[in-house]
C-alpha cells in the first residue's frame, strides 16, 4: 500500500463548500441536516422538491444550489413566479454569487413563468416536458451540466394546471436521472394548498423542509404514481412505514443505551486504561449475549499471539496465554483486515456454516466468534473479540458488527493516544535536557523519529545556495547517508522534497513510480517520510527518515503531526541561534568603545542587510509640517538614494512607518498601494522600517530597503530585531545630546573668566534649549514669597520680582521634595487655580530645588506656556538635577569662604595672642627664672660650708626645678613659633637631616651603648630645621624609652600613593594602646619625672611641625615590644627621592 501526500493545506478543496451535492454513493450537507443517497432506481442525487415559509428560507437553499452549479461550470436556468427580477438577482447576490458575471457570460438566466411553462397561456404537460428536454440539451452542448430551479407559487390559483404540473414534475425525475442535470423546485407552503404540498412529497425523491435534505420515503415512482392500484399501495406503504418507523424507534433507543454505556465506560476519568478494557468486554459480553471478551495483541509475520485481557470463565485463555496466531479464530481477522483502520467485524459461527476447522485445544468448545482487528500505527496490532460455546448464537446483526467496530475504535485511539503521549515525552524530555547539546539533541530526535515513524534511518541536512547539502546527522545504517556527508542535491530525495510544496510521504516506492529515478538508484529508499525545515522564514535543510524496505500502511494523522512538531522544533532552535548571533553581534557592535557613533550604525546596516535579506539601510531626519525627508546615514549609495537626499515623506515607505507604533513592513509595494516616489524613482521593492521618537529634536526613521522583489513576508523575529536596534539608535541619540548639553554645562561651569551671574545666566539658557522650554528661573525663598534671583526667557526684574509662596505654589512644592519635579500639563493635575498660571501662563513646569549652607535657598526651574505633547525623561530630571547641584554646590561654596574667611580672622587673631605669649614668655618669664638660678648659685658659692647636707640637697632641688622651668619654656617657646618662625618648606634631603641628628645624640648613643640604623631616605617638601627637630626627638625618646637593654632603633621610608612615610622604630618598653591618643597632647605624660626625665612636650611639638609639612604622625605599640613611630611627608616636586 502506498500514497504520495502534500501537507493537508495544500490539497484542493472539493467544490461543494455548504451546498448541495451530486454524490456518487453518499453525501453531507453542511449547511443542512441529513445526509443523501442516490435512491433505488437513480444513478444521481438528481431532482429536489423544496418546501419552505419564509422569503429567507427559500433563498437558503437556492442561493447555494445555483453557486455550485455557476461553480462547476453548469448552465442555471431560473424560473421566476412571484419574486421580480431584482429580488432575485439580489438575493443570489447576497450569497456571494458573482450575479453580473454570470449574467453577461450566459452561464446564468433569468425566465419568467410566462416565458416558460405558460408560454402559450395555460401550463401544457408535454410542452413544459420538451422546454425543459431542449434547456437540457442546449447547456449540455456548452456546458458542463443543467441545472434549473422554479417558483411554482403560480399553482395556487389554478387547479388544472396543478394537477398537470405534478404529472409534469413525476416524469422529470425520469428527464435527469443519470443525467448531468438537476432540477430544484420551489413550493411555498403558505400559498400551496395542503393536496398539491402532499403531491409534492409524492412526485419529488429529494426534499429540503426546515433546513434539513431528505431523502423522501414516500416518494412515489411514476409508475406507480400513475398506475390504478394506488391506494392500495399507499396505504400498504404507510403501513409498512408505520411498522419500520417503530421497529427504528425500538432499536434506536437501544443503541441509544448503549452508547450511553459505552460512553460511561470510556470518559469515566477515576479508571485506568485496564479497568476500561475489562469493562468493555464485561459489557460487550452482554450486549452481544456471548460467554467470553478478550483483546490480544497479534503479529502475523512472526505467527505471534498473546492475551492481554480477558472477560468470562475459559480453561484454555487466561492473560499472557501465548499460542501460535495461525492456531486462532483472530488470524481470520487479522488476515482480512485493512493495515490502517478498525474493519468491520467478522462473525464465525454454526449458525452461519462459516465456522473454520478447528484451530486449537483452546478453539475446541467455540461454536460462535466476532471479532475485529485493531490495528495499532507503530505497534503490534491487537485483536477484539467475543466467543460463545453455544452453537445456537451467530448471525449477529449490522448493528451489533457496528457497535463492536466502534468498541474497536475507541481501543485503538487510547492505545495509539497512549503512545503518541508516551513520544511526546521523550520528544520534549530530549529536546528540554539542559545538560544536552544541540547536536546530541538532533540524534536523540533522529532517533525518537525512526522509533515513531518505523523507519530505520534518519538525517537532518543543510542545503546551501550552491545546490548543494551537507548532512548534519544521520542515525541507521546506509553507506550514502551518513553525518558529514556533502553532495550536490541533484538527484537526491532532497531534491523532490524542496520542490514539493510541503511535506512528502511515501510508502512504496514502486508505486508512485520512483524506482527507476536516479535518486532510487543511489540510495534505494523505498519508504520516505519529510519535511522542509525553515529559520528565519528561509528554507534551511530537511528532516528526513527512510528505510530501505517498503512501509505497509500509510502515515497517521498523528505521525503527520509529529514530524511537523520536530520541524518546527528544529526551526525554531535554529531561528533561537540565529537570533543570539545577531544579538550578539549587535551588542559587540553597539558596546564597541572604540568606535564611533558612525561606525556602530554602518555595522549595524551591514549585520541587518544580512539579517534581513535587504540591500539597503539608512536613517533619515523626519519634516511632517514640510512632507520632507532628510537622509542622513545609508549602508551604501543606491543609485540616487544617498545621503543629504531629501525625497517627499508621502512619497515613500517611511511615510508608512512615521507614526505607526510598531515596525511596519511592505513586501508589495503596488498591492499595498506604495507605488509613488520610492518605487517609481528609487526602485525598492520591500521595505522594513521603524519611527524612532527623539526629545526635544527631529525625529529619525531607521529602516532597510531593496531594489530586488521579496517573496516572503517578515517574520515576528525580524521585526523585534529591528524594534531592538532602534531602541540603541534612540537611546544614542538621547545620549549624544544628553552629553553635548553635559559638555556645554561643564564648559560653562568650569569657566573660571565668568562670575556666578554670568554661569548662572548661561545655565539657564542651556536648560530651556535642553528641555525646550521658554521661561528658565532661579528662585531665592524670602519668608511667603519667591525672589527672582536670575531669570532668561521672561521680562520680569531680577532682584526686585517676587512670586508668591501660597500653599499649592509650583516652587513651594519642589523645595520639599528631594528629587526634581516634573508637570507636563499643569491642567492635567489640577493646578491651573495657581497664580502662578493664571498671572504667567505656565502651562508645564520642571524644577528642582536649591540648598545653600544653611538649608534650603530656593528653586531653579523651567517653564512654558504651553503643555507638553511629551513626557519629561529620566534625562531631563538628570539634567536638571546637575544643574542644581552645581548652583547649590557654588552657594554652599560660596557660604564656606564667607565662614573660612571669618574664621582665618579669628585664626590670625589667636596667632597674634600666640606670639604675644610666646614674646611674655621669652622675656617677662625668663627675666625672673634667670634671676632665681642666679641667687641659688650665689647661696651654692658663698654658703657652700654653712649649708649641711639636708640643705644642699634643697639648695639642689631648687636649682633643678629652675632648670626644668627654664627647658619647660624653651619648649613651650618652641611649639607657639612653629607655625610663626619656621622657614619655607623646600626640597630637603632627610639623609642629611637624620646623619645630623645622630651626629648631635653620638654622646648618648655611645653612652647607651645605642644601634641607630637607617635605609635609604627620600628627598622632601620641608623646613630642614622643623625636621631635625622631628627626628631629635623621636630618636632620643627610643634611647630615653629603650628599657634594660641596649637600645636598637631602625628608620625607613615608604612611598605610599602621593606621599612618603617615615618610620623610626624601636625595641624599647612600647606603649599600652589605651594610652597611645594621649601621648600627642601637649604636657600630657606617661610617666612620672622621677622614671623618665622630659617636659611632655616633645611629640606634642613633632604632631605640630608633621601638620605644618602637611602629613600625619601616629604610632604603633605593644607594651614590651617596642614602638613603630610614623610621619607622612609630601614629595619634593620632582617627586625624586
Amino acid at each position: 500500500m502506498s500514497e504520495t501526500t502534500r501537507n493537508p493545506g495544500d490539497d484542493e478543496e472539493p467544490a461543494l463548500d455548504c451546498e448541495l451535492e451530486r454524490p456518487s454513493d453518499r453525501t453531507d450537507f453542511p449547511d443542512f441536516r441529513g445526509p443523501v443517497a442516490p435512491l433505488e432506481g437513480h444513478e444521481t442525487v438528481d431532482h429536489f422538491g423544496l418546501i419552505y415559509e419564509t422569503h429567507a428560507e427559500r433563498f437558503a437553499a437556492v442561493g447555494p444550489y445555483v453557486a455550485q452549479g455557476l461553480e462547476r461550470g453548469e448552465r442555471c436556468m431560473y424560473i421566476r413566479a412571484d419574486s421580480s427580477r431584482e429580488e432575485v438577482l439580489d438575493a443570489l447576490r447576497n450569497g456571494g454569487i458573482d450575479v453580473d458575471a454570470a449574467l453577461e457570460s450566459g452561464q446564468l438566466t433569468v425566465h419568467t413563468v410566462e416565458e416558460t411553462y405558460l408560454d402559450g397561456g395555460a401550463f401544457d404537460v408535454d410542452e413544459g416536458y420538451d422546454l425543459l428536454e431542449r434547456a437540457m440539451e442546449e447547456a449540455h452542448a456548452e456546458y458542463e451540466g443543467f441545472r434549473v430551479t422554479a417558483e411554482e407559487t403560480w399553482l395556487a390559483d389554478d387547479e388544472r394546471a396543478q394537477e398537470a404540473f405534478m404529472s409534469c414534475e413525476a416524469h422529470v425525475n425520469d428527464l435527469v436521472d443519470g443525467e448531468e442535470s438537476t432540477a430544484l423546485c420551489q413550493y411555498d407552503r403558505t400559498e400551496l394548498p395542503p393536496e398539491i404540498i402532499e403531491d409534492v412529497i409524492q412526485t419529488h425523491p429529494y426534499l429540503i423542509y426546515d433546513g434539513t435534505v431528505c431523502q423522501n420515503v414516500f416518494y412515489t415512482p411514476p409508475e406507480e404514481y400513475f398506475g390504478p392500484d394506488r391506494p392500495a399501495r399507499e396505504n400498504e406503504r404507510k403501513l409498512q412505514t408505520l411498522v419500520d418507523r417503530t421497529d427504528a424507534e425500538a432499536t434506536l433507543e437501544t443503541e441509544e443505551w448503549a452508547q450511553r454505556q459505552l460512553y460511561a465506560i470510556a470518559a469515566d476519568p477515576h479508571q485506568s486504561f485496564e479497568e476500561k478494557i475489562d469493562d468493555l468486554l464485561s459489557f460487550g459480553r452482554e450486549v452481544f449475549d456471548l460467554e467470553i471478551g478478550g483483546m490480544a495483541r497479534v503479529d502475523p509475520a512472526t505467527d505471534y499471539y498473546r492475551i492481554e485481557a480477558i472477560s468470562g470463565d475459559h480453561d484454555g485463555l487466561e492473560v499472557d496465554t501465548e499460542i501460535p496466531l495461525s492456531e486462532t479464530y483472530c488470524h481470520e481477522v487479522v488476515e482480512n483486515g485493512p493495515a490502517d483502520t478498525v474493519p468491520m467485524p467478522t462473525e464465525l459461527s454454526t449458525v452461519t456454516g462459516e465456522l473454520p476447522e478447528q484451530k486449537s485445544r483452546a478453539s475446541d468448545d467455540v461454536r460462535a466468534y466476532l471479532g475485529t482487528c485493531i490495528p495499532i500505527e507503530g505497534d503490534l496490532d491487537r485483536t477484539f473479540f467475543f466467543t460463545s460455546s453455544d452453537p445456537s448464537d451467530g448471525a449477529f446483526s449490522d448493528r451489533e458488527r457496528t457497535f463492536l467496530r466502534l468498541m474497536g475504535q475507541w481501543v485503538k485511539y487510547e492505545l495509539e493516544q497512549r503512545r503518541h503521549e508516551r513520544l511526546l515525552r521523550d520528544l520534549y524530555e530530549t529536546i528540554a535536557d539542559p545538560q544536552a547539546s544541540f547536536s546530541e539533541k538532533i540524534e536523540g530526535l533522529l532517533d525518537l523519529g525512526s522509533e515513531r515513524f518505523g523507519l530505520e534511518i534518519g538525517y537532518f541536512t543543510q542545503t546551501d545556495d550552491d545546490e548543494t547539502f551537507e548532512i548534519i546527522a544521520a542515525v541507521g545504517d546506509h553507506d550514502e547517508i551518513r553525518a558529514g556527508a556533502r553532495d550536490t542535491l541533484c538527484d537526491t530525495y532532497c531534491e523532490k522534497l524542496l520542490a514539493s510544496p510541503g511535506p512528502i510521504s511515501v510508502t512504496d516506492a514502486a508505486e508512485v513510480g520512483w524506482t527507476d529515478d536516479p535518486a532510487y538508484e543511489r540510495f534505494g529508499l523505498d519508504a520516505y517520510f519529510a519535511t522542509t525545515v525553515h529559520a528565519g522564514g528561509e528554507e534551511y535543510g530537511t528532516l528526513c527518515f527512510g528505510s530501505e524496505s517498503p512501509r505497509d500502511r500509510s502515515y497517521s494523522d498523528g505521525e503527520r503531526t509529529f514530524l511537523d512538531l520536530m520541524g518546527q522544533w528544529l526551526s525554531y532552535e535554529l531561528e533561537q541561534q540565529r537570533r543570539v548571533r545577531y544579538l550578539q553581534e549587535s551588542y559587540e557592535i553597539t558596546s564597541d568603545p572604540a568606535r564611533t557613533f558612525e561606525e556602530k550604525l554602518q555595522a549595524l546596516f551591514d549585520l541587518g542587510s544580512e539579517q534581513f535579506g535587504l540591500d539597503v539601510g539608512g536613517m533619515a531626519k523626519v519634516f511632517p509640517d514640510d512632507d520632507r525627508l532628510e537622509v542622513e546615514y545609508t549602508s551604501e549609495e543606491c543609485g540616487p538614494f544617498r545621503p543629504g537626499l531629501e525625497p517627499p515623506l508621502s512619497g515613500t515607505y517611511c511615510g508608512a512607518a512615521y507614526g505607526a507604533d510598531g515596525p511596519v513592513t511592505i513586501t508589495d509595494p503596488v498591492a499595498e498601494g506604495y507605488d509613488g516616489y520610492a518605487y517609481e524613482e528609487l526602485g525598492f521593492e520591500a521595505y522594513l522600517g521603524t519611527h524612532i521618537e527623539v526629545d526635544n529634536g527631529h525625529d529619525r526613521l531607521f529602516f532597510f530597503t531593496t531594489t530586488e522583489p521579496r517573496t516572503r513576508p517578515f517574520t515576528d523575529a525580524e521585526r523585534t530585531f529591528l524594534d531592538l536596534m532602534g531602541q540603541w539608535v534612540n537611546y544614542e541619540l538621547e545620549r549624544r545630546k544628553h552629553r553635548r548639553s553635559q559638555e556645554k554645562l561643564y564648559e560653562i561651569t568650569a569657566d573660571s573668566d565668568l562670575s556666578f551671574d554670568e554661569k548662572t545666566e548661561r545655565l539657564l539658557d542651556l536648560g530651556r534649549e535642553r528641555f525646550d522650554l521658554e521661561m528658565g528661573f532661579l528662585l531665592e525663598k524670602r519668608g511667603d514669597e519667591f525672589r527672582v534671583v536670575k531669570t532668561q526667557g521672561t521680562a520680569l526684574e531680577e532682584g526686585t520680582a517676587r512670586v508668591s509662596a501660597n500653599p499649592g505654589n509650583y516652587c513651594k512644592r519642589t523645595i520639599t521634595m528631594e528629587t526634581p519635579l516634573g508637570v507636563e500639563d499643569v491642567t492635567a493635575v489640577g493646578w491651573d487655580d495657581d497664580p502662578l498660571y493664571r498671572e504667567y501662563d505656565m502651562g508645564c513646569y520642571l524644577g528642582t530645588r536649591v540648598t545653600d549652607g544653611d538649608g534650603v535657598y530656593g528653586s531653579v526651574c523651567f517653564a512654558d506656556s504651553a503643555d507638553q505633547d511629551r513626557e519629561f525623561t529620566d534625562a531631563d530630571y538628570a539634567f536638571l538635577d546637575l544643574i542644581g547641584q552645581w548652583v547649590s554646590y557654588e552657594l554652599e561654596r560660596d557660604e564656606r569662604e564667607r565662614r573660612l574667611e571669618r574664621s582665618n580672622d579669628r585664626l590670625e587673631e589667636s596667632n597674634k595672642r600666640l606670639e604675644q605669649f610666646a614674646y611674655a614668655a621669652s622675656h617677662d618669664l625668663q627675666e625672673p627664672l634667670r634671676m632665681v638660678s642666679s641667687y641659688l648659685q650665689l647661696l651654692e658659692h658663698r654658703y657652700e660650708d654653712a649649708l649641711d647636707a639636708e640643705g644642699e640637697e634643697f639648695l639642689a632641688f631648687a636649682v633643678d626645678g629652675a632648670d626644668r622651668m627654664r627647658e619647660m619654656i624653651d619648649a613651650l617657646l618652641a611649639y607657639s613659633r612653629v607655625e610663626t618662625q619656621g622657614d619655607p618648606l623646600e626640597p630637603v634631603a632627610l639623609e642629611d637631616v637624620f646623619e645630623s641628628v645622630r651626629e648631635d645624640l653620638r654622646m648618648r648613643i655611645e653612652g647607651s651603648d645605642a644601634t641607630i640604623t637607617a635605609d635609604s631616605l627620600p628627598r622632601v617638601q620641608g623646613d630642614a630645621s622643623q625636621l631635625r627637630q622631628v627626628f631629635q626627638n623621636l630618636l632620643s625618646n627610643a634611647i630615653t624609652y629603650s628599657g634594660d637593654e641596649p637600645p636598637r632603633v631602625h628608620v625607613d621610608a615608604e612611598r605610599r600613593d602621593r606621599e612618603w612615610v617615615i618610620t623610626v622604630e624601636d625595641d624599647g618598653i612600647g606603649i599600652p594602646p589605651d594610652e597611645q591618643n594621649r601621648i600627642f597632647d601637649i604636657f600630657d605624660r606617661l610617666h612620672s619625672r622621677e622614671e623618665y626625665d622630659g617636659t611632655g612636650i616633645g611629640l606634642a611639638l613633632c604632631e605640630r611641625i608633621v601638620e605644618r609639612h602637611g602629613g600625619e604622625i601616629w604610632v604603633e605599640s605593644e607594651p614590651g615590644e617596642g614602638s613603630a613611630f610614623s610621619f607622612s611627608l609630601q614629595p619634593t616636586a620632582a617627586g625624586s627621592s
